[in-house]
């Protein structure tokens, strides 16, 4: 029963502290769980020399400070409908009309000749092309997915752009 009381005792403080960070009362619940397992994971560092509610609120800060780091990353990635060729139009949104059989063809080629460009890069930037370009995932999506870094699939993302953009001129 005492250790039920601690515990949600701690877990207040922690969410208290949390939400001097976030200012959302769900996203103070994430950064919670996520600094109670920190701590619990890290708590063989705790070696005695402060208040262990002083490290437990660094430990809180630092979960907080990584939560709202990732939110800002996380909202500056560009959508990838906002990828558009030099006239405006969109990198896969090349339609033509129903009955337009010579427009349908016209596409067609054009789709053909993108692939082929991304093809030519390398058997690593055609996954990330489409994922990015074709189904609109977002960077953090991709990464996570392929188990590669951001970096790389904004990379492969943009030289695989580039060479559809240069395909379809």
């Amino acid at each position: 029963m005492q250790a039920s009381q601690d515990f949600e005792t701690t877990r207040a403080y922690v969410r208290s502290v949390a939400m001097k960070y976030v200012r959302n009362e769900q996203d103070a619940e994430d950064v919670t769980q996520d600094a109670l397992l920190l701590a619990h994971r890290y708590r063989a560092s705790f070696r005695g020399e402060s208040r262990y509610s002083t490290w437990l609120y660094r430990v809180t800060a630092t979960a907080a400070l990584m939560f709202l780091r990732k939110q800002r990353r996380n909202a500056r990635e560009i959508p990838s409908s906002a990828n558009v060729d030099d006239e405006g139009t969109p990198l896969l949104d090349r339609h033509s009309a129903p009955g337009d059989l010579r427009g349908q063809v016209i596409a067609r080629d054009a789709l053909a000749d993108v692939q082929h460009a991304v093809a030519a890069l390398g058997a690593k930037y055609p996954v990330v092309f489409w994922k990015r370009y074709g189904e609109g995932r977002t960077e953090t999506e991709i990464a996570r997915e392929l188990g590669i870094s951001v970096a790389a699939v904004k990379t492969r993302a943009f030289r695989g752009r580039q060479a559809a953009v240069r395909a379809a001129r």
